[in-house]
């Protein structure tokens, strides 16, 4: 999906900007006297809207609709599905909410804490109700993958739960192999 999208916003914005371009160039007269004086809208169009007195109304509410559903799926793009931050308690006294960065730091610090592992990076996700800790970490190229998960569904995770008072806290991880530095050829 996010290629996709990055596939239309590309193609929108490199055909808007020769659009532009183009319209900039005939406004300043390179293409000659000619297209520089001639109207945006040719004879028959003007006679049709002359003629037609829903033309330009109709023409706005479509122009409105498609602004409409642009602005939507800009605000669905700016989404990410990151938490800013999870509620430990909340109830009619008030709430106590965590931020998520918070919740993250400490759980890289957890996992930075095995020694197989290089580095961690751990994002807060899902919806408030349903948090999942999106957990990445680099090992060396010797690690023990199954050891590490061991760890982190047995010490890490359950760390993570009983701070938040969070039993149903979900958590995804995803191992990488840090190769080293390249050799240097000569």
């Amino acid at each position: 999906m996010e290629r996709w999208n990055r596939f239309l916003l590309l193609a929108a914005g490199l055909l808007l900007l020769a659009a532009g371009v183009v319209v900039l160039l005939a406004g300043a007269g390179v293409f000659g006297a000619a297209v520089e004086n001639r109207p945006v809208l040719g004879p028959d169009v003007r006679s049709f809207a002359a003629g037609h007195g829903w033309f330009w109304p109709a023409l706005g509410v479509v122009l409105g609709l498609l602004a409409l559903c642009a602005v939507g799926w800009l605000a669905a793009q700016l989404r990410t599905g990151r938490l800013r931050g999870l509620f430990v308690t909340d109830d009619a006294l008030g709430g106590v909410r965590v931020g998520s960065a918070a919740l993250a730091d400490a759980v890289v610090d957890d996992l930075v804490g095995n020694p197989v592992v290089r580095a961690a990076r751990v994002v807060v996700r899902g919806r408030p109700r349903r948090p999942v800790l999106q957990m990445s970490i680099e090992t060396d190229a010797g690690a023990d993958a199954r050891a590490l998960r061991a760890d982190v569904e047995g010490r890490v995770l359950p760390r993570a739960r009983r701070a938040l008072g969070r039993p149903d806290l979900a958590g995804e991880i995803e191992i990488g192999v840090d190769a080293g530095s390249p050799a240097r050829v000569r």
